[in-house]
């Protein structure tokens, strides 16, 4: 997989991080480690994921997987939102 935009999704409040990067594929792993040991650079996911921690409230998805989703509100802003 190439570079693009990705966005973890925080299941319990519905909000999603966003980020983009280069080797999506290669993307969660590194993420689930550097939460897990409490190193990750966000400070408002760390601490989400301090206080909720379970990797099962959170899910990584590309841009193309959120824009597949006809039930997600207001993707269009949210990809505005990135690009600006």
């Amino acid at each position: 997989m190439t570079s693009g935009i990705y966005a973890i999704a925080h299941i319990g409040n519905l909000k999603l991080y966003v980020g983009e990067c280069n080797k999506l594929s290669q993307k969660w792993p590194p993420i689930l480690s550097q939460l897990h040991h409490g190193t990750y650079p966000h400070s408002l996911l760390q601490q989400t994921w301090n206080t909720q921690g379970d990797k099962r409230y959170f899910t990584f998805h590309t841009k193309e997987e959120i824009l597949g989703d006809p039930e997600i509100v207001g993707v269009e802003e949210l990809l505005a939102e990135v690009a600006s």
